[in-house]
């Protein structure tokens, strides 16, 4: 596989690998998602789906879809480990059943789970963008 290649399938993998990790949470672990949960999501499950696509047919152009998905979702990602770790820090007012400030896994905390995520396959957009460009 040349190297755009493998930028793709591995943003891919981390698409995947984050879209089971949070099916795994809500429908095995039966953690409750808060709104700003389903957010990230949304940002990163059609991911999995875009990325899978551009990677089987080898669709370079996928790139700059994929970072604006991860860049918005990153940035609700860092939003919410915010909400959850800087005491007073509420600008978003998430609905009952679940409030934003619950934290399942202290010690390593879903949303920031989800940063990571989003980072690992920005920067491999803008690497496989940097590829393109050589």
């Amino acid at each position: 596989m040349n190297r755009p290649l493998w930028l793709l399938f591995f943003a891919w993998v981390v698409a995947l690998v984050a879209t089971l990790g949070s099916l795994y949470y809500s429908e095995v672990r039966l953690f409750l998602p808060c709104e700003l949960c389903w957010y990230q999501r949304i940002f990163m499950y059609p991911q999995a789906l875009i990325l899978f696509l551009a990677l089987w047919r080898s669709d370079y152009g996928v790139w700059p879809y994929s970072l604006a998905l991860s860049l918005v979702g990153g940035g609700i990602s860092l939003l919410h480990l915010a909400e959850q770790r800087l005491p007073g820090f509420a600008p978003v007012a998430c609905k009952p059943p679940v409030p934003c400030s619950v934290e399942y896994i202290p010690q390593f905390p879903i949303p920031l789970q989800a940063l990571i995520a989003f980072t690992l396959i920005a920067l491999s957009m803008l690497l496989l963008r940097r590829e393109l460009r050589r």
